[in-house]
């Protein structure tokens, strides 16, 4: 399979509600980046708890194996989440003139440098967390908030923002306990940091589903996971580290080695000719 230049531009699939929220359920969402002057385009259907799941106990999985390093881990999982959500691909062509996705390969036809770059820029755009907005607020519900940027463009006015809050309740004795061990073994212990943030959410706002503000109710199921993740990790960071003063609110900045994800969270070393 060969590449082709592409014309294509926007993104009619990324589905971002008129009112400014976050929205959870956009069906589909298309990545692209460039080759010389070949454009190439993967569009993704949405990603759902159950392949968040499958990305990290195929991360462990890796790991467990003799001999296995934390970015080959990450580089099984990341051929997981693109096996399992990938719809199409545009910029390519086939011997036949098929469509690659009507190859009996597909989706393994694709070069795998590509579909390591593609899960990538697609976990950084798809929401990904600007890790210096982080502001953190104590009162009758601890509250998380953060920044939330989607960037499928090329220029800097293509960026949208979304500030998102999370509202928590105190954790227990027993969910420190958790957390502290589910700290130490990220990610083979990334359900018991998934169930903590399930357990203390109260409500969120900056989001929606089926264009309405997201309900209480709706977070177990709905809420994206790295999004749950990295906001009650900064809950539990804040109160360990907390002011003497009970309703205080201030900016507070993640570890860059977060929950042992440092290497996880970068970009896999392909460079693109």
């Amino acid at each position: 399979m060969t590449a082709i230049a592409s014309n294509r531009t926007g993104n009619p699939e990324q589905g971002i509600s008129a009112d400014g929220l976050f929205p959870l359920d956009a069906p589909e969402f298309a990545v692209r980046f460039k080759s010389g002057t070949k454009v190439f385009r993967h569009v993704f259907r949405r990603i759902t708890a159950a392949d968040w799941e499958a990305y990290y106990d195929a991360a462990i999985s890796e790991s467990a194996d003799e001999g296995g390093d934390a970015e080959s881990s990450w580089q099984e999982a990341s051929f997981v989440l693109y096996d399992r959500t990938i719809l199409r691909i545009e910029g390519y062509q086939t011997r036949d003139g098929r469509k690659p996705e009507e190859l009996p390969t597909w989706p393994h036809c694709v070069p795998q440098k590509h579909r390591l770059f593609a899960v990538a820029i697609l976990c950084e755009t798809v929401g990904s967390i600007a890790k210096d907005t982080f502001t953190i607020g104590a009162g009758d519900t601890t509250s998380v908030s953060f920044v939330i940027v989607r960037d499928e463009g090329e220029s800097s006015t293509s960026k949208q923002f979304f500030g998102v809050t999370h509202h928590f309740s105190l954790p227990t004795a027993d969910h420190w306990r958790r957390f502290v061990s589910a700290r130490s073994k990220f990610p083979a212990l990334y359900g018991a940091v998934i169930s903590l943030y399930d357990e203390l959410a109260v409500f969120a706002e900056g989001y929606s589903v089926g264009g309405m503000p997201i309900a209480s109710e709706q977070l177990r199921r709905e809420m994206f996971v790295p999004h749950k993740i990295y906001a009650v990790a900064a809950l539990f960071f804040f109160l360990s580290d907390c002011d003497p003063e009970p309703r205080t609110t201030k900016a507070h900045t993640i570890p860059a080695d977060f929950l042992g994800m440092k290497t996880a969270m970068q970009r896999p070393r392909a460079e693109m000719h």
